[in-house]
């Protein structure tokens, strides 16, 4: 019951296989980078975060001698840059390479961070790292 077997066909699930193995590899390739990079902006924010809340605890003594408690609590820029630099330190631990940077307008800190990060399986031809950033900001209010 079995007819003539045709030639030339002979390894063609094989060449199939392997294309269908590195198609795969390759989404894996991306699936990983792209978790790697979304860690990364999920810690990036938590520190901008924490650093912000820090920040926004540092109270201008002065400030709040000189022109009273009006509907928020001044905040003190030298103080909330060391707090800031503090956190900073602390969050280098976990997220090696972060920068946190602090701007203190009177009533709000605003916390930007930043930090490069590594890809594991980078796309050939592409830069092997990526900047990811964040941006919080927190104020100390006070109930008049």
């Amino acid at each position: 019951m079995t007819g003539p077997r045709v030639r030339g066909d002979e390894g063609t699930v094989l060449v199939l296989v392997l294309g269908f193995a590195l198609i795969l590899i390759a989404m894996v390739g991306v699936v990983v980078d792209v978790s790697t990079v979304v860690l990364a902006k999920r810690g990036v924010a938590s520190a901008a975060d924490g650093a912000a809340v820090s920040a926004a605890q540092s109270l201008d003594l002065a400030a709040l001698y000189r022109d009273g408690l009006r509907n928020q609590i001044p905040l003190s820029a030298g103080e909330a840059r060391s707090r800031v630099a503090t956190y900073e330190a602390r969050a280098q631990a976990s997220q090696p390479g972060i920068e946190l940077g602090v701007q203190v307008d009177g009533r709000t800190a605003v916390v930007t961070a930043v930090r490069t990060v590594t890809l594991p399986f980078p796309v050939p031809g592409s830069s092997r790292t990526v900047d990811v950033r964040a941006v919080a900001r927190a104020r100390a209010p006070a109930a008049p």
